[in-house]
């Protein structure tokens, strides 16, 4: 999994970084100056604990068939790409919003990569049926 966010002037670094920390841990982040983009933080994750946090989140907040929705549209080539707003992520709430959305400092850019991404998909968002979701036991997370 991999984070990606432009660090406005105005903003702190460490409460990105704190964002980032929120959303997956355990992550390793860097910061980096872009010459198209200015300063970026980059976040990188590995193994399906780094996807544990999302699936409990996303749970927690009752929006499963939602979320399931989003990720199913930003299924492409074996990966999903979305937006997560950040100043949800920094207080450790989890709202996906698109990647063009405008907000004054933009989304979180979450990359999710894997060989089974619908077994991911599952895992972080099951489907539901009557508002229950429907666990799958035979998911592979790699």
């Amino acid at each position: 999994m991999r984070l990606w966010a432009v660090v406005h002037p105005t903003e702190n670094l460490q409460k990105v970084q704190q964002a980032f920390v929120n959303l997956c841990p355990p992550i390793t982040c860097k910061f980096k100056e872009d010459p198209e983009f200015g300063a970026v933080l980059t976040g990188t994750a590995t193994g399906p604990e780094s996807i544990a946090t999302f699936a409990k989140k996303f749970r927690e907040q009752r929006i499963l068939e939602a979320v399931r929705q989003q990720l199913l549209k930003s299924l492409q080539n074996g990966s999903i790409v979305f937006g997560m707003q950040r100043q949800a992520a920094y207080m450790n709430r989890f709202h996906l919003c698109d990647l063009d959305e405008y907000s004054a400092m933009g989304p979180i850019r979450v990359e999710i990569h894997a060989k089974n991404i619908q077994d991911v998909i599952d895992h972080i968002s099951p489907p539901t049926m009557k508002g229950k979701p429907q666990f799958r036991d035979d998911l592979q997370l790699d």
